[in-house]
């Protein structure tokens, strides 16, 4: 029996898994926006030492989809504290991809205001209004996910 084929095919409709997907990112976006704008309301909010307000006023979030670029800030980071540990080593390179939200300020001292030096002790203001919103963000996305989980 030369040449008969014996064949079968397994087909899986994908349709709704993508739309499901769709909609996840969508709203995913939506709770890191709302997140990133706590955020910087909060940073914002946070009595710094105010001189000519352009710290506070510089503090804005910039939304990307498709990923942060964790190594390139982990770099510029340690650039300018260098010697100190600027973020915990045992968060992986950024993998690309995602939702990414980049909230901070933009003057080039703002690093001493949150961090200190040997003559000024830190005030901080981005990592207490980080601190402040995880919880909340965490809730969000733990919600999102069990609601499409359920139906």
């Amino acid at each position: 029996m030369a040449g008969v084929e014996l064949t079968a095919e397994i087909r899986v409709d994908t349709a709704r898994l993508d739309a499901l997907s769709e909609g996840l990112q969508a709203q995913l976006r939506d709770v890191v926006e709302v997140a990133a704008f706590s955020i910087e309301r909060r940073a914002k909010s946070v009595p710094p030492p105010i001189d000519t307000g352009a710290t506070m006023n510089s503090i804005h979030v910039t939304m990307s989809d498709g990923g942060g670029d964790y190594a390139a800030a982990r770099s510029a980071a340690a650039s300018l504290r260098p010697g100190v540990q600027q973020f915990p080593e045992n968060i992986p390179s950024d993998p690309g991809g995602g939702i990414a939200a980049n909230i901070g300020p933009s003057t080039a001292y703002a690093y001493l205001l949150e961090f200190g030096t040997h003559n000024m002790p830190a005030r901080p203001f981005m990592i207490p209004s980080l601190e402040a919103e995880r919880g909340p963000l965490l809730a969000a996305i733990e919600y999102i996910f069990t609601k499409a989980a359920n139906g």
